[in-house]
């Protein structure tokens, strides 16, 4: 080999003599038979070098006989390049594997059968190994119903293994292109989480960070992702290129192989090297938490509002990650992490990115004048505002079809919610009131989301007061309350009057683990049977109550303003024209009834 020739030979080449990549490289200029499942000359080469060099060696053949890959693993597993499908979906590829194991087991891997399957070979063979020649023989190919069927024993040169060619052509004769395959089908995924706990809090720790992996399991879930497996690793602090580790992610690369997954989910942010990193070594693709829920919204998101709040979130979270993710911005597949308004907008230079951010908050400014404008229009008819908060799937929107008899959308999600909804509400007194449905709250909330959504979620900022619903039936209720009032404490909608509304109660109740302190009113109910439903409308009106006062006015018909002060700063309750005056009986604010003194009968 010269200096400056292009190494022909895949995978790790590390400290593999010259002598023997050039043996293989060899292999690409010969021409098998093609009626010859495995070449015998080709098979001796291999087992000879691959007992050497302790190393897996894997060989693509077509069905011409020509050599169209070769690639060097470990002793244990080897690496194969992504082939083309331009067969079709249904159809065979047209090339065969073989591949050796240097410990003298020539059974096919459950790694084996899976890369059989994924990427449609007309067959995988495996030689073992021993004292440097091929040993037992071992052959898998596809039956009709795509499972894998495995066949041997053989012995090298045995006429036994043509035969199988007679499977791979019935098969791929038999194979016609589904004109419906474009329908998308659910992704496979793998969780992975840290745990970084240390002494004493070790216990607490663990237990936080599995039931953070719990939580990213509904998250996939609700995005559309088929959760295999869930894997939590113990280490003392975060890994700066891997998250988890190399080793871990060489376990993951093995995994995915083995069980045909297509997407690797952190419940952590990841940075853009990361995920550049983990999926060159694994060659799955990758999306950390925060992609995930943006994901989420994406699919949620239905006013103009709501789609340019996600596209803007979207774009601040890439923005500077940019650098770190390589070419991966320029696949424009489908799947969790691409979907979403602003996917398209993410194919552009940083420039550009930043003009569209630019432009995106110009426009959601202009919808937050509106709002603002709707809220000041409520606020001058003196109809009270209550907004409902809570965890994600805690019950919210079931309360507010109860409450108002409306129909908003429902289902048992997480981030069922995402644009928010106003009803109006009859309170117990016969007061109109209007409830406001709000986005759930999740632990981990992307900093980005929270700023894109800000105009959306200080609904719960201005409103009068504040229904803080809880699944009761919930283990970790009291993290949940927990993550609510964080959140709130950042927008400054602490100190609200807020009720705290325990919902499920039909499911479990809250068996004490929900601490009511600093809320002004508790309430136990199921939004679902209605159970404590009435009694919740009358602490609502009750809480009300305690800024109106109740009074009993003569104005004399002279006095024309007293009635619009009156609708302003308060609501009649009753009003009846007699003849010396206006006899009204109000709901009044009280610190604007020092100026209707005069008017007040006693």
């Amino acid at each position: 080999m010269k200096e400056g020739d292009i190494i022909k030979i895949n995978g790790n080449i590390q400290s593999v003599k010259e002598r023997l990549l050039n043996e293989l490289e060899e292999l690409y200029d010969k021409k098998f038979s093609s009626q010859e499942l495995l070449p015998v000359e080709l098979a001796q080469t291999i087992a000879a070098i691959s007992h050497e060099i302790n190393r897996e060696i894997s060989v693509l053949i077509n069905r011409r006989g020509t050599v169209v890959d070769i690639s060097i693993g470990d002793s244990g597993t080897v690496s194969l390049p992504q082939l083309d499908s331009r067969r079709g979906k249904s159809r065979l590829s047209a090339i065969r594997c073989i591949h050796t194991h240097p410990g003298g087991n020539g059974m096919l891997s459950q790694v084996d059968i899976s890369t059989l399957q994924k990427l449609r070979l007309d067959a995988m063979l495996a030689i073992g190994i021993k004292e440097g020649q091929p040993a037992d023989i071992y052959a898998g190919c596809l039956s009709m119903d795509r499972e894998a069927e495995v066949y041997g024993p053989f012995t090298l040169g045995e006429a036994r293994l043509n035969y199988l060619y007679r499977i791979i052509e019935e098969l791929d004769a038999s194979a016609k292109e589904d004109i419906y395959e474009n329908e998308e089908e659910a992704e496979k995924a793998i969780l992975v989480g840290l745990e970084t706990g240390h002494s004493r809090l070790e216990n607490v720790s663990l237990r936080d960070a599995e039931d953070s992996l719990d939580e990213l399991m509904e998250l996939a879930g609700t995005a559309g992702a088929i959760v295999l497996d869930k894997v939590l690793q113990r280490k003392q602090s975060q890994d700066s290129a891997f998250y988890v580790g190399k080793g871990k992610i060489e376990e993951l690369s093995l995994l995915c192989q083995a069980r045909d997954v297509q997407l690797l989910i952190f419940d952590d942010e990841l940075s853009g090297a990361q995920i550049r990193n983990i999926e060159e070594a694994t060659g799955v693709r990758v999306v950390d938490r925060t992609t995930l829920i943006l994901d989420i919204f994406a699919q949620r998101a239905i006013s103009k509002e709501g789609k340019l709040q996600v596209e803007l979130a979207q774009l601040k979270y890439k923005l500077p990650r940019l650098m770190g993710l390589g070419t991966q911005l320029s696949r424009l597949g489908g799947g969790i992490g691409t979907r979403g308004p602003g996917e398209k907008k993410l194919e552009v230079d940083r420039r550009h990115i930043r003009r569209r951010i630019t432009n995106l908050e110009r426009e959601l400014e202009q919808l937050g004048k509106r709002r603002d404008f709707l809220r000041s229009t409520r606020s001058k008819n003196n109809v009270p505002v209550i907004a409902i908060v809570g965890y994600t799937n805690a019950g919210k929107s079931t309360l507010m079809n109860k409450l108002c008899g409306s129909s908003v959308f429902v289902e048992n999600k997480l981030f069922a919610t995402l644009d928010p909804s106003a009803r109006k509400l009859m309170l117990a007194d016969g007061r109109e009131a209007v409830l406001v449905d709000t986005v759930g709250f999740i632990r981990k909330l992307p900093h980005d989301l929270i700023e894109a959504f800000k105009s959306t979620l200080e609904e719960a900022v201005h409103a009068d007061m504040l229904l803080h619903v809880v699944d009761a039936s919930n283990e970790n209720a009291a993290m949940q309350i927990s993550v609510v009032e964080g959140l709130l404490e950042d927008l400054g909608a602490a100190s609200k009057n807020t009720i705290l509304v325990l919902n499920k109660q039909d499911l479990s109740a809250s068996g004490g683990r929900i601490n009511p302190m600093g809320y002004s009113s508790v309430c136990e109910i199921s939004a679902v049977t209605g159970y404590g439903i009435d009694l919740l409308l009358e602490k609502i009106t009750e809480g009300f109550k305690e800024k109106l006062k109740e009074i009993k006015l003569l104005i004399p018909y002279n006095e024309g303003w007293v009635m619009p002060y009156i609708y302003k700063y308060g609501q009649t309750i009753t009003q009846e024209y007699l003849e010396d005056g206006i006899s009204v009986q109000a709901l009044v604010k009280i610190d604007k009834i020092s100026k209707l003194e005069e008017f007040i009968l006693v």
